[in-house]
């Protein structure tokens, strides 16, 4: 045997050896020992979303949009959803899409997508409003105080809504103020039923064919008794004054010796002025006196009287006239400028420029700032959005009572509107009829 071999078998020997000894001295079931770190290496954080697009981008309430996009929760109360800001329903969640029931008046906006602490906008949706019309109160004519349809009306003429909802009605024809609660209840608000002057308690007061009403911040009723040719007042301790006006005449001064031709049309703003439909005139009663603010005839001879008025945004004044082929604009000040319509009996919508109304009779201003406008010979009811473009929201242009949504719906010759501005609820006054009709508005 050569010595280089005994070094080998030797070294083979010695590793032998060392590897029993190791093997011997480890102890049974040990865990062997981690190769590298397999414990959590820290929270990780939310991936943030992305919307690339909604579908369909417009629609009523209780439409199903699709929203796609990325990195969505799978949890459907994870993703919150919101339009315009009101709080949306979602129905089905996957990582990239989400389905969506559009919220009940919502309004138009943008959509916007809560994950966690990540919030995204998305595009603009655009909310189409549903107007459905019914029968509020009255049927045939007559004066008889009840609930809905079972109530009775004589020609009324004048419409308002009080800051609880309640309706307020000229009921000219019997001489009286009557007021429809929200639930429909007719009862009789100031009035005796016989035809005359007489200021005291509202249960004796006499009016004469007053054809229009209209509400102050504080919720008295102001009455245009044109007949008696003075603005009346209904306290909410139910007592009837007068608040300006004597004789026929056009004097302007002390509210107590002014005069008025035909006060009908009436609208209180927020510091207490009153404006007037006084004949081609719009009067203003301030600070205890009476003045002329615009007349007519500066724009027309042809104007023979304005007919309903409304404070619409910015203070400016919405008016009317006894043609109802424009609708006016009048700030306080006394500029005067035609708001929509081009001065010729038709139908039309469109650009306010361009539309057409014909003998339009009544007007108001919702709380969105859109100007509503009762279009009388049209047998529809119209709005004028902010931006200045006319549509129909109801009516089908046919002279018939028929409740229904939009423009399946009809209306007999509908005169006089007024907004709840709470509700959205818009009412209009059909005088041949002797009805009140709703609109809800969704």
């Amino acid at each position: 045997m050569t010595i280089t071999k005994f070094i080998f078998l030797v070294s083979v020997a010695a590793a032998l050896i060392a590897t029993i000894f190791a093997t011997s001295c480890k102890k049974s079931g040990s865990p062997s020992s981690p190769t590298g770190p397999t414990g959590p290496t820290g929270p990780t954080s939310p991936t943030t979303p992305t919307i690339s697009s909604a579908a369909p981008d417009s629609g009523f309430y209780n439409t199903t949009v699709i929203i796609t996009g990325t990195n969505f929760s799978t949890t459907t109360s994870n993703d919150i959803v919101s339009f315009n800001g009101t709080t949306a329903t979602v129905s089905a969640a996957t990582a990239t899409q989400l389905t969506v029931t559009v919220p009940k008046g919502a309004g138009s906006g943008t959509i916007k997508l809560t994950i966690g602490s990540n919030t995204i906008t998305g595009p603009a949706f655009t909310y189409l409003y549903t107007y459905t019309v019914s029968t509020f109160a009255g049927s045939t004519p007559g004066d008889f105080n009840a609930t809905g349809t079972a109530a009775e009306f004589n020609d009324p003429y004048g419409i308002a809504v009080d800051t609880n909802g309640n309706v307020i009605v000229a009921d000219d024809g019997n001489n009286k103020i009557k007021t429809v609660t929200p639930a429909g209840v007719v009862s009789t608000m100031a009035g005796s039923g016989t035809p005359g002057f007489m200021n005291g308690a509202a249960g004796t007061a006499e009016f004469l064919d007053p054809p229009s009403v209209a509400v102050d911040p504080m919720n008295n009723i102001l009455v245009g008794d044109a007949f008696n040719y003075k603005v009346r007042e209904i306290s909410m301790a139910g007592m009837v004054s007068t608040v300006a006006g004597t004789t026929l005449g056009e004097m302007n001064g002390p509210v107590s010796s002014a005069q008025f031709d035909s006060p009908t049309g009436l609208a209180e703003d927020a510091g207490g002025d009153i404006y007037v439909c006084d004949a081609h005139y719009i009067r203003v009663i301030s600070g205890g006196s009476v003045s002329t603010l615009y007349d007519g005839y500066n724009y027309s001879s042809q104007l023979v009287s304005f007919t309903s008025i409304a404070l619409g945004p910015n203070n400016n004044l919405i008016l009317l006239d006894n043609d109802g082929l424009n609708v006016f604009s009048l700030t306080t000040s006394g500029v005067f400028s035609v708001l929509a319509g081009t001065g010729i009996a038709s139908y039309q919508d469109g650009p306010a420029a361009t539309a057409y109304f014909s003998s339009a009779t009544g007007v108001c201003v919702d709380a969105k700032g859109d100007i509503l406008v009762a279009d009388e010979a049209n047998q529809r009811i119209r709005m004028i959005s902010p931006a200045g473009i006319v549509s129909t929201i109801a009516g089908s242009g046919t002279p018939v009572d028929q409740d229904g949504a939009g423009t399946a719906a009809g209306f007999y010759y509908p005169h006089g509107i007024a907004v709840d501005n709470k509700s959205g609820n818009i009412y209009v006054l059909e005088p041949m009829s002797n009805r009140i009709r709703k609109i809800t508005v969704e």
